[in-house]
């Protein structure tokens, strides 16, 4: 492995621990303001807020988040594990009111796709429409048109 590879593959993980470190530091400041004024939203769901918002507006960059939560996506079934754990721990919950449990997982999770992929659809649209945007301005501005 040349070393020019190496040190594209070091700089790559500093960029995921630094984005990584910055999601957090969003959802500690969300889990700040969720406490402060006593919210009865999750702090999880306020950084969402937080992110879209600071995506929308300008103040962040997408590829200032991208490659952390693209890492963080990529090993999302790691945080499902507890979930597994407290299961063999409430064995006998679960022999007793398990269907009830798988039902409402099943429906849960049914409604996460459903949503997650309205939601990428959403943002893909806007995505080719924002790029469409700025080539029909960066063609207006070769032409010399105002």
């Amino acid at each position: 492995m040349s070393t020019r590879t190496q040190s594209h593959q070091i700089s790559s993980i500093y960029k995921v621990i630094l984005q990584i470190g910055l999601l957090i530091l969003i959802w500690w400041i969300s889990s700040i303001i969720q406490k402060q004024f006593n919210l009865p939203i999750s702090a999880a769901v306020i950084g969402l807020f937080m992110v879209l918002i600071g995506l929308m507006t300008g103040i962040f960059k997408l590829n200032w988040i991208k490659s952390g939560s693209d890492f963080i996506l990529g090993e999302l079934v790691l945080f499902f594990i507890p979930c597994f754990i407290g299961l063999m721990k409430y064995k006998n919950l679960f022999m007793t009111e398990g269907w009830q449990l798988i039902v409402v997982v099943v429906l849960g999770t049914i409604c996460v796709m459903v949503f997650t992929a309205y939601s990428v659809h959403i943002g893909f649209k806007l995505e080719r429409k924002l790029k469409q945007r700025h080539v029909h301005k960066t063609v207006h501005v070769l032409q010399g048109d105002k």
